[in-house]
């Protein structure tokens, strides 16, 4: 999202597509995984549909968020918005989540 800021071409779109494609790609089986794994095996049901809800629900939350601060602030700054929320939701799976699932996470 960062790309799509700084450099406004048609190459630079495409290249922000393909690497958003191939990080949600990856994140959601290993999202997936973390929340299987912290569930007891009766509640593998419960986990899998907690986190295809979360997912939709976040995925259409974002767009239509992103739809209103573009129409008020415009791309350039929806797309750093974007990027800072990035970093955020990094900083808190490495110093938050991947504690608590160390913790939480049920050996096979």
């Amino acid at each position: 999202f960062t790309l799509f800021a700084l450099a406004p071409g048609v190459w630079a779109y495409y290249l922000s597509a393909v690497m958003i494609g191939l990080g949600n790609g990856r994140m959601f089986p290993a999202f997936l995984n973390m929340f299987i794994c912290v569930a007891r095996h009766d509640q593998r049901g419960t986990a899998n549909s907690s986190i295809l809800t979360s997912w939709d629900c976040g995925m259409g939350l974002g767009i239509l968020l992103g739809g209103f601060f573009v129409e008020y602030a415009g791309y350039s700054a929806a797309f750093w918005v974007t990027s800072v929320s990035q970093i955020a939701g990094t900083l808190l799976l490495l110093f938050f989540t991947r504690s608590f699932f160390t913790r939480r996470r049920l050996h096979a």
